[in-house]
């Protein structure tokens, strides 16, 4: 059930966001609907245009594509240092980091800026996956 699916993601969402990642301010995140490809939550302010969104689902899926063109999230290109075909990718410009993960049904964007290390963000996003996937989402 898809109502059920997202009611549940949302209670997930602000548990484990309020208690893991708010104080990572600079860290922004968005949870969307692979198969819809429907945003489910995000942190205020972050947003991915549909084709963007396109982009990042085949790339998680064929990595070789994001590797030679790189990922662009909001308008900002990033270069991929990580992508296994399977399960996320993790690209950097600058100072600037970009994780994606993909679960069964849900695909976890985040960006970060310089005021917060972007491994961190990746670790962070990576245990939210992990947890997802335990969930059966």
């Amino acid at each position: 059930n898809s109502s059920l699916r997202e009611e549940y993601v949302l209670k997930l969402w602000d548990s484990y966001i309020l208690d893991n990642l708010v104080e990572a301010d600079p860290c922004q995140i968005g949870i969307y609907d692979v198969r819809t490809k429907r945003r489910i939550t995000s942190s205020d302010g972050f947003w991915v245009s549909p084709k963007e969104l396109e982009v990042v689902i085949e790339g998680v899926t064929y990595p070789d594509l994001v590797q030679r063109n790189g990922l662009v999230i909001n308008g900002k290109t990033y270069d991929v240092r990580l992508a296994d075909g399977k399960n996320g990718i993790f690209a950097r410009k600058e100072f600037h980091g970009c994780t994606v993960c993909k679960t069964f049904t849900l695909l976890i964007i985040a960006v970060t800026d310089e005021r917060y290390e972007a491994k961190v963000c990746n670790e962070q996003v990576m245990k939210l996956g992990d947890f997802l996937r335990r969930a059966g989402l």
